[in-house]
């Protein structure tokens, strides 16, 4: 079954890029700004995060606005990419019913569009970090391991959430009051060792805490991830991208009922 579908992706692989730079174009279509939204908007909320605990809280982490900038920026692919994707079937229920290519590429464009987007925003801020930490350098081969592990991540449960939301359309609305609670809870503005047990194992829970400390790792400590933290975040990716795709097999022959 993965290797039929690892076919098909290569196969219709240019398929899948049109669709997916077409939905990164009419993201900014008409916008001023462009794609420095890609930029501006990370770089607002790291500055309002960093102004909020650094000033008023006080946090006690060195060059601690790039500590933020270093997780808020895959957070923001996970949240866009996610949300994105759950709605793509409902949303493009005629490209569905169409079936010019694979269905699953409806909401992987999805999550490949706000991969996109998440470069734009890296490529940006990435000399900041460097100049900052040139170290940072040495690591690169590793951010595009993570990067990749995290693609997987988020297709998979973008397969996932894409066809649950077909039968329950609920499952939209619910996932943006998810998020809210889900920020709080992944160590985005804290670090993991400034949290006692047993509040640590909340986040320690959630599979996102991986791949951002794996970010911060990289960009803000320019270190290699830790084997730890690399074995959890690959297990995560291939678990995720087999339950998202076992999932979409079973449901699509009742996606067109249901749309």
């Amino acid at each position: 079954m993965l290797k039929a579908a690892i076919k098909k992706f290569y196969f219709n692989r240019f398929s899948l890029w049109d669709m997916a730079v077409s939905q990164f174009k009419a993201k900014y279509a008409g916008s001023r700004l462009g794609i420095w939204w890609a930029v501006v908007t990370p770089v607002i909320l790291a500055a309002s995060i960093n102004f909020v605990f650094s000033l008023a809280f006080k946090i006690n982490i060195p060059r601690y606005a790039l500590f933020v900038l270093s997780g808020i920026l895959p957070w923001l692919f996970f949240n866009n990419a996610l949300m994105e994707a759950t709605n793509s079937f409902s949303a493009k229920s005629s490209i569905l019913k169409q079936g010019m290519f694979p269905r699953e590429f409806i909401p992987v464009s999805s999550v490949l569009a706000n991969l996109l987007n998440f470069l734009v925003g890296l490529i940006f801020l990435l000399p900041l970090f460097i100049i900052l930490k040139p170290a940072v350098v040495l690591v690169l081969p590793w951010l595009i391991i993570v990067i990749s592990l995290y693609f997987i991540f988020i297709s998979g449960l973008g397969l996932l959430l894409s066809c649950a939301n077909v039968f329950f359309r609920d499952l939209a609305h619910l996932l943006s009051a998810v998020f809210m609670i889900w920020f709080w809870i992944t160590p985005v503005f804290y670090s993991l060792e400034m949290l006692r047990y047993p509040f640590r194992w909340v986040c320690l829970l959630n599979p996102i805490t991986y791949f951002v400390v794996a970010y911060q790792q990289v960009l803000f400590s320019a270190q290699a991830p830790s084997r730890q933290t690399f074995l959890v975040i690959s297990l995560i990716a291939i678990f995720s991208l087999i339950l998202g795709y076992v999932f979409f097999i079973k449901k699509e022959a009742s996606l067109l009922k249901r749309i």
